[in-house]
């Protein structure tokens, strides 16, 4: 997806090229998920998710669709980034049962599907 296409996917990508932004994000989410087991982590990011979801409509209707759209694709190509089981990535499956599960999960949060 072309970043540029969307200025509140611009104004966010930009944010996040800076430390400070980096920083930001990334002090917030250890916040959120400070102290919670991996599957609880897993609960409280699709909670998240399904807060952004909210503000979005409330606060960027017009940007909202293609937000959403640009979250799953970044998780989509998370899922996609290295090949589940096999051996030294031969025979393995891009993306696992769980991986696919987890991508369909945000997708529902974000009322994509």
């Amino acid at each position: 997806m072309d970043t540029d296409s969307n200025e509140l996917i611009k104004a966010v990508v930009d944010a996040f090229a800076t430390s400070e932004g980096r920083a930001a994000s990334r002090d917030g989410l250890k916040e959120q998920l400070a102290g919670k087991a991996p599957a609880d982590g897993k609960i409280a990011c699709l909670e998240i998710l399904g807060t952004v979801d909210s503000i979005l409509s409330a606060k960027a209707p017009r940007d909202s669709a293609a937000f959403k759209k640009w979250l799953r694709q970044i998780s989509q190509n998370v899922a996609e980034a290295s090949s589940e089981g096999g051996f030294l990535g031969i025979g393995g499956v891009v993306v696992s049962d769980a991986e696919k599960a987890t991508v369909s999960e945000i997708s529902r949060v974000l009322k994509l599907s």
